[in-house]
Order: structure tokens, then sequence, then C-alpha cells
């Protein structure tokens, strides 16, 4: 009897023993919060950031996991805040939302810098590191994966844009200060808004048309509400992105962990969003072409007018560049564009 109660002692300890380091398991799982401000079921959501998001809790062995918060914490314009703050402690952001805030992601921005994403997005990573990393622009936040995306080109509803002329006085949406940049110098009426606010103005007349990538045409449901599109061979902008997380809540995630999900991040990440995006450019551009649009190429004459007038931007971006504490971003810029035709 003896042996027996000693026997189920041992067993009760054992079992104990198990519980609780099952329990000191589960509390050391680290949840990170992530505030999106696009629709769980939107394209970049269900081809890029969950799956990546699955990939970081399968990386860390369950030790890390994500969970996309019901509601957006802020708005589009506000999530670096948001994150840094620790209102949610991860999100994509759109740099271009806060003009002169990130003036070295800015370099992504830039006009005519290529057409495949999916070799623009993680050679934008790879470049931003090495040259700009040290600058610490995105301070209160570290940066997961940081990457340009598909060029955008110029969407209207009552009007095809065949010569610089045809931009003058046009009310056109831009979402970053390169695009409004860019506008202002061909003579058009930029108007900065997030692509969430495209469908209401375009649906109100407010605006004669947007600064688009072919993406956004369908994802912001404007696809009855354009039908010409002028494509600017290289882009005539685009848009730089980063996922971010609270450095706070990032220091609480193991050194080991850590190095695994950045295995699954940076350039990782980056490649990932690219190919979703030309998925997207596709999948909107056949529905552009099921709604008989008028999208034409711009032709040698006009590709070459507005090279010429929107040379302005490279300049002014170096300078800023400078200012921001970078030697020689001229460099920077030359290391992304070998990067992107190499391919």
């Amino acid at each position: 009897m003896h042996k027996l109660k000693t026997i189920i002692r041992a067993a009760s300890v054992g079992l104990f023993l198990a519980a609780s380091a099952a329990a000191a398991h589960a509390q050391a799982a680290v949840v990170l919060t992530y505030s999106s401000w696009l629709p769980p079921t939107h394209w970049l959501n269900v081809n890029g950031m969950l799956p990546w998001i699955a990939e970081v809790e399968k990386a860390t062995q369950g030790r890390v996991k994500v969970e996309m918060l019901p509601k957006t914490v802020g708005t589009p314009p506000t999530q670096f805040d948001v994150v840094r703050d620790g209102l949610a402690d991860l999100s994509l952001i759109v740099t271009g939302y806060t003009p002169g805030r990130f003036e070295l992601a800015e370099m992504g921005e830039l006009p005519f810098l290529g057409e495949d994403p999916t070799v623009m997005s993680p050679a934008f990573d790879r470049v931003y590191r090495k040259h700009f990393a040290a600058a610490n622009e995105f301070r209160g936040v570290d940066v997961m994966s940081i990457f340009t995306i598909a060029p955008g080109h110029i969407f209207t509803a009552k009007k095809q844009i065949k010569t610089l002329d045809d931009l003058k006085g046009m009310k056109l949406r831009s979402a970053s200060a390169t695009g409004t940049r860019a506008l202002n110098l061909v003579g058009a009426v930029p108007i900065l808004k997030s692509s969430t606010e495209a469908f209401e103005m375009l649906s109100s007349g407010a605006i004669d048309g947007s600064l688009m990538l072919q993406e956004t045409v369908k994802s912001t449901n404007s696809v009855g509400l354009l039908k010409y599109g002028l494509l600017i061979p290289g882009g005539l902008f685009n848009s730089s992105l980063a996922v971010v997380v609270n450095s706070g809540k990032w220091k609480t995630v193991s050194p080991a962990d850590q190095r695994a999900i950045m295995a699954v991040s940076g350039e990782a990440l980056a490649a990932k969003i690219g190919r979703a995006y030309a998925a997207a450019d596709q999948s909107s551009i056949d529905a552009m072409k099921e709604a008989k649009y008028v999208t034409e190429r711009a032709d040698p004459t006009l590709t070459a007018g507005l090279k010429k007038t929107l040379s302005p931007i490279e300049d002014e971006w170096i300078a800023k560049a400078k200012k921001k504490g970078v030697a020689d971003p001229a460099a920077a810029l030359a290391d992304f564009r070998t990067a992107v035709q190499a391919r």
C-alpha cells in the first residue's frame, strides 16, 4: 500500500510539473496585435499579410502569435503613430500618407523606377537596409519589411490623356508627396488622399481621376467610375510600404525567435508582397478589359516629355536624403536601379 501511495504521489507530482511547464510555455507566448486598415478579406491581407502571420507562428513554433484586431486602430495615415505609441503592436504603413516624414523611403516613390513588383519589392528592402537603416527614420518601431510595389499610372473618368497639355487643370488624387509633386509639375491639381477615399471622391465627381496602381482600380471598387488609363513606362510614381512593429514589444520576443521571424520577413516578405501585387494588377487589368476601358501606353513623345518635366523630382529627393545624413543618395538609387534591371 505504501508503495502504491508513493507511485501515486510521484505520478501526481509529475502531472503537476508537466502542467506547470505547459502553463509556463503558454505564458511565455508573445502575442502581437495587428491593426489593419484594409479589410481582412482584402487581397493584400489574404495573399500577403495573413500567410506571413502563419509563417511567423510556424517559425517560432507558436511562441509568437499575431492576432488581427477586429477594427482598425486609427486611420490609414496614422498607423505609424498607432504602432509607435503601442495602441497596436504591428501594422502595414504607407509611408507616403504622411509626406515629409519618411524622406529616405520616398526613393521608392520616384518616377520611372520599373514595372515588375516581384523584383522591385525585395530589391527595395535590401537597398534600404544597406544605405538608409543607420539614419533610423522609423525611430520607435522596428521595420520587419519595407518595399516599393507596382508602378502607378493615370486613370481618368471622362478624358483620355494623350499629351502633357491634357493634364493641365485636371483634379487628380495623389497618394504621396512624390505623386503630388509630379502633378504640380505637369500643371494638374493634386488632391492628397488615401486609396480608401478614392471611391467617394470619384463617385461624387470631386475629382477627374486618380493616380493609381492598376490593382487599385478594382480594389477601391472604382472600375465603374473610370474609363481611361494612361500607362507610363516605368510608372509615373510608385509607393513605399513597410510592416512595422512596436520596438518595446519586439524586445519581449527572444533573440532566437527574432531571428526566426526575420528569416521570413525582410526580403522574403517583400517578395511575397510583390507577387501578391503582380497578381492583383493582373486581376484588375482583366476587370478593366471586361469593362471596355480605353488604356494606352504613353507614346515615346509623351514619355520623353514627362521625363523632362519630372526630372526635378529625383534631384530634390537626393537633396533631401543628403540632409538626412546620407553621404551618397545617388549611389543608393543607382544600386536599386541596377538590382531592378538585373532581373
